[in-house]
């Protein structure tokens, strides 16, 4: 069997549409990864304040701070001994 102009035609048309998908998914998760890594460079900024808020509070109040860490391992003591 032979291929006929028609054949051929169409396994070049669907050469080009799966080029163009592959383009397309690559683009999508170029953008997808970007996004991701944006938002983990704003989690990790977020985090790194909150961990300095809690420090400077701790070096101003330690005696404040002991009595809440004590009260919350009582609570989480309680609560896990059930």
């Amino acid at each position: 069997m032979f291929n006929s102009p028609a054949n051929d035609s169409n396994t070049i048309n669907l050469k080009d549409a799966s080029c163009e998908m592959g383009e397309s998914l690559s683009d999508a998760a170029h953008n997808a990864g970007r996004k991701v890594r944006g938002m983990l460079n704003t989690a990790s900024d977020d985090i790194s304040q909150a961990s300095e808020y809690v420090g400077a509070e701790i070096r101003t109040n330690p005696l404040r701070s002991s009595m809440i860490s004590l009260g919350v391992g009582v609570l989480l003591g309680a609560l896990l001994r059930r």
